[in-house]
């Protein structure tokens, strides 16, 4: 028995999950954005059940990300590199079969003396991150129509909050650009951009977080949870009444309680920020967190919930019921962080 944390990734959740995606938007393709490491969850694992799924598009941030997933997903596979092509990278994505996307005109600059190979143009429409002026699109589009690029993108600043004046106003500016390229297929989703109606997703929506179970889809569409992690309960005892928990002696006791310790702290992705916040959940029943989370360990409150827990007992952090955003807005943060957070020493065993 490991006395370890575990991250039991369910790949067929996130195939699942890709699929739901993929019908929401019928005349579009259903991309994976599978950079860092698929979120933290094992990019080469996850990009293989996608594939076998029919996922044939993938995004990475570097190219030594493509790099590694082109093994694990075949040469007929689509793999576009986010951040772009710097000098000296050049033969990795000809050896590797990436598609560049290029959001500055160094990197056009760049791309156009580099040897054959597939480029996407990323236009910025408002998020002020990455992105080529929206204005070349009209003054340089003769040159960069000339690239014969695959793909022409942007990105959503507040699709999460579908409200949101921005979303027009981007999609507007998305179109302008789009009218520049018209034999070329365009994308503008991210996951929630899914989420805001057929008029956003163009040819090809990019889909991340909410492949892994994370963002706020609407109660239509029921995303499933992709990772479980738990981990054991070392040592279980009685705190008293009056007396402190934890480093700093935060948290005071009123009563007395069944406490418990597992073997789950920070340097494996438990955020410091959920003293006192979080759930962690036994038999369907929330046991709240107590006191600071330190590096290693974490102490959770098993009365009322516990009582036939034991040393070894296994404790849900995030899963079924410990839910992935619900559990990162009681730390303050998103989803995002604490899938990427995971630490290495998180065992990740995969159930297919």
């Amino acid at each position: 028995m490991t006395f370890m944390p575990r991250a039991h990734v369910q790949t067929r959740n996130i195939v699942a999950n890709w699929q739901a995606l993929d019908a929401l938007h019928p005349g579009a393709s259903t991309a994976a954005v599978v950079k860092a490491d698929a979120y933290g969850l094992g990019a080469v694992r996850v990009a293989r059940a996608l594939r076998a799924a029919g996922c044939d598009t993938f995004f990475v941030a570097y190219p030594e990300e493509g790099a590694a997933l082109r093994k694990a997903v075949g040469r007929a596979a689509r793999i576009f590199v986010l951040n772009g092509p710097q000098r000296g990278q050049l033969p990795l994505y000809r050896d590797a079969g990436l598609t560049a996307v290029l959001s500055s005109e160094a990197q056009v600059k760049l791309w156009s003396g580099a040897p054959k190979g597939t480029c996407a143009l990323h236009f910025d429409t408002g998020m002020n991150r990455l992105g080529l002026p929206a204005a070349l699109a009209e003054t340089e589009s003769v040159a960069l129509n000339r690239m014969q690029p695959v793909l022409i993108m942007s990105h959503l600043a507040c699709a999460d909050e579908p409200a949101h004046k921005m979303n027009a106003a981007q999609r507007a500016a998305f179109n302008a650009i789009t009218d520049a390229f018209p034999d070329t297929p365009g994308s503008l989703a991210n996951s929630a951009g899914c989420y805001l109606g057929k008029g956003y997703a163009y040819d090809l929506t990019r889909p991340g977080i909410a492949l892994y179970g994370g963002s706020h889809p609407p109660a239509s569409l029921p995303l499933k949870p992709a990772v479980i992690l738990d981990a054991p309960i070392i040592s279980i005892f009685t705190g008293r009444k009056g007396r402190t928990v934890g480093y700093g002696a935060t948290h005071t006791l009123e009563e007395d309680r069944l406490l418990a310790t597992c073997a789950i702290g920070y340097a494996d992705g438990l955020p410091r920020s959920g003293a006192g916040q979080l759930r962690a959940w036994i038999d369907g029943q929330p046991c709240p967190v107590v006191g600071r989370i330190s590096m290693d360990l974490v102490t959770i409150d098993l009365t009322g919930a516990g009582r036939n827990a034991k040393p070894g007992t296994r404790v849900e952090f995030l899963g079924e019921n410990a839910k992935l955003e619900e559990q990162a807005a009681l730390c303050g943060t998103l989803g995002y962080e604490l899938l990427t957070g995971l630490g290495p020493r998180v065992e990740r065993v995969y159930l297919t």
